[in-house]
């Protein structure tokens, strides 16, 4: 017997398009074979206004709406998702990140409706940022179930009082075809004769102090070489003053955000990814499923994904020797490179498709739609949260 067709509310706060955002897209899209009906909310801040993230939502066809948010406790944002709730019908709130979290809980809790959330990664950052992520901790406490992207952010669940049974590792998944059948650009290649490519976000958490220390040996000893940075980020000035310092003006190049990333993976000759922290980089994935060999930290869930000197190469985070090491051999062994790019794809086309996840999902929703909402007890901290509870 065919299933029920659940009707799903994709809840996230977006300042670009990065990890989360590219994998909540593919989800949305994978969705309606497993008998979901998805409505994405977009919170909108107007105070820093982003709409890629929007845009490229409506481009796929995926229907999607803006909720406008004032300030770190608006409850006339709470009060529109509610709204929105009523309106689709929604069986089940579906959060992405420490904002929507909270919101998303409120506007459930209100509603009477289940909530889930994925925790794509939780990482440092500024003393704001802290008080969020300790506050998502406490909301996170009262949700139907989450999702952890990797077994590092669930270790990180249950060490922050999270219940082991409400947590389910669900691994990030692409359309693994959109990828094999791309074509190179020749403007990224230029006239160099091996491009060596990473696609991050502009933030110093993705270990390009690193990187760029081992390119600068590593461009000394090889003629024709090009790196091609892309995706923005609130460091891409750290960053260019690392490239400047570097001397690799010539040899480096920041390409800014893409919307034809798997012509980009086309283009490039191998991926690196030398993060510090990660949960399950989707942009690993994607170079896979491209056929290009992956040189990645030992960090988050990329040690799961890539089985050393098989689907790939895995160096010890910070570590600019070991970095360069990696890729002079990929540079100077084409059969390795050949090898490790034909096994990689072989592994995500197998283990890491949207449609793997988006059944995963489901099966999480239907699980929390055959239980008793999560008691409501009250947040204390969001804001004025007990008077605003009240008037939402």
């Amino acid at each position: 017997m065919k299933a029920r067709e659940l009707k799903v509310l994709q809840l996230i706060s977006s300042g670009g398009y990065y990890g989360a955002e590219n994998m909540l897209l593919n989800l949305c899209a994978s969705q309606e074979e497993a008998g979901c009906r998805n409505s994405l909310l977009l919170f909108y801040n107007v105070h820093v206004p982003n709409v890629e993230f929007y845009e490229r939502a409506r481009r796929r066809g995926i229907s999607v709406r803006m909720v406008h948010c004032r300030g770190r406790a608006d409850w006339r944002a709470v009060r529109q998702i509610r709204e929105y709730i009523a309106e689709d019908v929604i069986d089940v709130v579906h959060a992405h990140g420490y904002k929507a979290d909270l919101y998303g809980y409120f506007a459930a809790r209100g509603a009477e409706k289940p909530i889930v959330a994925t925790c794509h990664n939780w990482v440092g950052g500024t003393a704001a940022l802290g008080i969020y992520n300790r506050l998502d901790r406490m909301v996170l406490k009262r949700f139907n179930a989450v999702a952890a992207v990797s077994e590092s952010v669930r270790q990180r669940l249950t060490d922050s009082g999270i219940a082991e049974e409400k947590i389910k590792v669900i691994a990030n998944g692409i359309d693994v075809e959109a990828f094999e059948r791309a074509s190179a650009l020749p403007e990224l290649r230029g006239s160099a004769e091996k491009v060596i490519g990473v696609v991050a976000r502009l933030d110093l958490q993705k270990g390009f102090e690193h990187l760029l220390a081992a390119v600068r040996e590593l461009a000394a000893s090889f003629t024709g070489l090009k790196v091609v940075i892309v995706g923005e980020g609130p460091d891409r000035e750290a960053i260019e003053q690392m490239i400047e310092r570097n001397g690799l003006q010539k040899t480096v190049v920041l390409a800014g955000q893409r919307t034809d990333m798997p012509n980009v993976y086309a283009s490039i000759d191998m991926l690196v990814l030398p993060s510090l922290n990660e949960g399950l980089p989707m942009t690993l994935l994607e170079a896979m499923a491209a056929s290009r060999p992956v040189i990645a930290a030992r960090v988050g869930a990329i040690p799961r994904v890539i089985e050393d000197g098989k689907t790939g190469l895995l160096v010890n985070p910070a570590d600019a020797a070991g970095l360069k090491d990696a890729m002079a051999r990929l540079l100077t062994d084409a059969a390795l490179s050949g090898q490790l790019a034909a096994q990689g794809h072989d592994s995500v086309a197998l283990h890491y498709t949207a449609g793997a996840m988006a059944r995963q999902y489901r099966a999480m929703y239907d699980d929390v739609l055959g239980r008793p909402l999560v008691a409501t007890a009250k947040v204390q901290s969001f804001g004025d949260s007990n008077a605003g509870a009240r008037r939402a």
